[in-house]
């Protein structure tokens, strides 16, 4: 099973993975940072397709071992069900952490992070959440030409509330880091218990 960690930048994703990493769990899960693989200068939509399908890959290569992987990256969920070989999991699970402008913007500067490019990253966590809870919401900005084959058919007929376009979304305005970590946890341990009930 592909575990997804999800969000714009800011929602603490990071931090929330460091916490997952050390947890022991009635299964394995291998827990990964999609920017491990290295983000090249210019890496675009494009670019991340090929780098989704690259976690699938290794997420069934997972599966294959008997192991859950928890993927922890900004992976759109339409992207991550059109990867060319998503259809081969077992399942997929998607938690997508979100967080206010305001707080993204002052998590953002602490952070250090250009001003200029701030507002960008509110307007694609507005568009992540958006898309997130419907699929309908603005498809084009991920469904770009790219050197990946994206089986965006599987998904683009659903509409909003159709049972299969599931996400686990946790507010984290609220809460701190370690509450956050502890809830994604909860999303893990819960999902597999579910699974293994069939």
């Amino acid at each position: 099973m592909l575990f997804s960690l999800t969000g714009a930048s800011g929602v603490g994703k990071s931090t929330v993975l460091a916490h997952l990493d050390g947890v022991t769990w009635p299964e394995p899960v291998r827990c990964v940072e999609f920017d491990s693989i290295g983000v090249p200068d210019g890496a675009d939509t494009a670019w991340r397709h090929g780098a989704v399908e690259h976690w699938v890959q290794q997420a069934l290569q997972a599966q294959a071992a008997g192991e859950h992987m928890l993927l922890c990256g900004q992976v759109p969920m339409g992207e991550l069900l059109a990867a060319p070989s998503a259809d081969s999991l077992d399942d997929i699970a998607v938690c997508m952490l979100h967080c206010s402008p305001e707080v993204r913007t002052e998590r953002l500067q602490a952070r250090g992070e250009d001003p200029a490019a701030i507002v960008h990253h509110n307007r694609f966590g507005e568009w992540f959440r958006g898309h997130t809870l419907d699929p309908r919401h603005a498809p084009e900005v991920i469904r770009v030409e790219s050197g990946v084959p994206m089986a965006w058919e599987r998904w683009a007929e659903w509409e909003r509330g159709d049972a299969r376009w599931a996400a686990e979304i946790i507010d984290t305005d609220g809460l701190a880091s370690e509450e956050v970590a502890g809830v994604v946890e909860e999303w893990v341990r819960r999902t597999l218990a579910v699974r293994s009930r069939g």
